[in-house]
């Protein structure tokens, strides 16, 4: 125990220190340095390289308004990255005999509807159990919906798909995987985690921060404007995480943490060389990504552009970006994690990684146009972007372009506003919100923009109506607060 200990303090000293080892790593970080410099950039990069951290860096303000630096040791919220936390957690108890991956959910629930009855945990795992990836109507991640509340409307819902027919990717598997950890251990999602995988490898991540007066938070900024950290959020709502977010996102980890976690599964050091196996196989293909990527145990398995193996996790609450990818045939690990919105992990890792494999930005993701799902949002965008354009719906209708869903404009305007178009975005939302005046984050996200353009008074407006469509509303309720101070 003793020899263990030390090993453990003498990782998280190395961690401590920024690591840039050589040419390559180099040349990565006087890149990233140039982004600090010129667009903004925050946040942090650890490269792993057989086990040993050949670059571990922090870029740009953990906290501006007090100076505080971002630093190897600075913790940042990973999003749905905790989906792998919350698998790992379900094979621990497999390997305890706790649980076996074929049990239905009848086993832990009885009450669930026949219709879920026999939804297995090989299938939440997956994203193969039907779940809609949100409960309708959810309120947000920091809405007060405790265990029962949450399970009695996951029940109620209908299924978008009969389990096992496809996998399409769902938040709401993921939280009942760790309302199940919850039940079968006895213990909370965060302690249980913390008892049998973090505690182990001297490992800090979770939602409970600061745990001592050292712990840096990093705070989330929107288009340079402060978001907050996720502790100011849970706190003006009265608690958290509650269920919306409580194992399927959020937790909050270093680049230290994930230094010792990578490593601790590369080792087998928390789970066995078989889970760990089971975990980053690729078990169900991923709808729509044509056989290209397939869902392992709480994470995307596919291939990488030389062909190699490539397991993946990704998440963002739109503030705060991270991305974690193993390459295990390659023996690389890339985690990235940003606490600004405008010039995030989606834009800047993919130019890190040709960096690191090819020495050179060939296809630069920050100087290419957002793409959209949809051939009407790409239309639209470039509505917004001629010159002249004052008046969407009068530019719709000259293109005869007809909008019958609200999420391609909601597509476009959160592109333009991670793009800090706040002009244009105006625009989009004006529209918006009087096509659809009932969609609440569309009066939020205008709320949004007027802050930008400075103009609090028409933002306030905004959230107050968001108010009077879903009384009690967590974001708007929030913006309120920060607007009269």
């Amino acid at each position: 125990m003793y020899k263990t200990l030390l090993m453990v303090i003498a990782l998280l000293v190395c961690g401590l220190q920024e690591t840039v080892a050589n040419d390559t790593t180099q040349k990565i970080d006087a890149y990233l340095s140039r982004l600090e410099k010129e667009k903004n950039f925050s946040g942090g990069l650890l490269i792993i390289k057989d086990g040993k951290a050949i670059l571990s860096k922090g870029y740009g303000w953990a906290d501006k308004a007090r100076q505080i630096r971002f630093t190897p040791s600075t913790l940042a919220s990973m999003g749905s990255i905790t989906k792998a936390f919350t698998a790992a957690g379900m094979m621990k108890l497999v390997e305890l005999q706790k649980c076996a991956l074929h049990d239905p959910l009848n086993k832990y629930f009885p009450q669930a509807p026949a219709d879920k009855a026999g939804i297995t945990l090989h299938q939440l795992l997956t994203h193969s159990s039907g779940f809609h990836e949100f409960l309708q109507d959810d309120g947000g991640d920091y809405a007060k919906l405790d265990k029962a509340e949450f399970l009695k409307r996951a029940f109620a819902e209908p299924l978008a798909f009969k389990p096992g027919e496809k996998a399409v990717y769902t938040n709401v598997g993921m939280s009942i995987l760790a309302i199940i950890i919850e039940e079968v251990s006895g213990l909370d999602y965060e302690a249980f985690l913390r008892q049998f995988l973090f505690d182990p490898i001297g490992c800090k991540i979770g939602y409970h921060f600061p745990v001592s007066p050292a712990d840096t938070i990093a705070v989330g900024y929107q288009n340079g404007l402060p978001w907050g950290t996720l502790q100011d959020h849970f706190a003006r709502a009265g608690g958290g995480p509650y269920w919306n977010l409580k194992g399927n996102g959020g937790l909050e980890a270093s680049l230290n943490d994930i230094l010792l976690w990578a490593n601790a599964i590369s080792d087998q050091k928390v789970l066995t060389a078989a889970s760990i196996r089971t975990m980053f196989s690729p078990q169900v293909q991923e709808e729509g990504y044509g056989g290209q990527s397939y869902f392992g145990y709480g994470c995307n398995v596919s291939k990488s552009r030389r062909n190699t193996k490539m397991i993946d996790n990704g998440g963002s609450n739109g503030i705060y970006f991270a991305r974690l990818i193993r390459l295990p045939e390659e023996g690389l690990v890339f985690y990235m994690v940003t606490n600004e919105s405008s010039i995030n992990t989606n834009k800047v890792l993919p130019n890190i990684t040709q960096l690191y494999f090819q020495g050179k930005i060939v296809e630069d993701a920050l100087a290419q146009q957002s793409k959209f799902e949809s051939p009407i949002s790409k239309q639209i965008y470039d509505l917004l972007e001629k010159p002249g354009t004052t008046n969407l719906g009068d530019a719709l209708a000259k293109e005869n372009i007809v909008v019958d869903d609200d999420m391609i404009l909601l597509d476009v305007g959160q592109a333009l506003i991670n793009e800090n178009k706040p002009e244009k975005a105006l625009l989009l939302y004006q529209y918006y919100t009087k096509a659809f005046p009932k969609i609440v984050v569309a009066w939020n996200d205008m709320g949004d923009v007027y802050r930008m353009l400075q103009n609090n008074e028409a933002a306030k407006n905004c959230y107050q109506q968001a108010l009077l469509i879903r009384p009690g509303n967590p974001r708007a309720t929030e913006n309120l607060e920060k607007l009269k101070r």
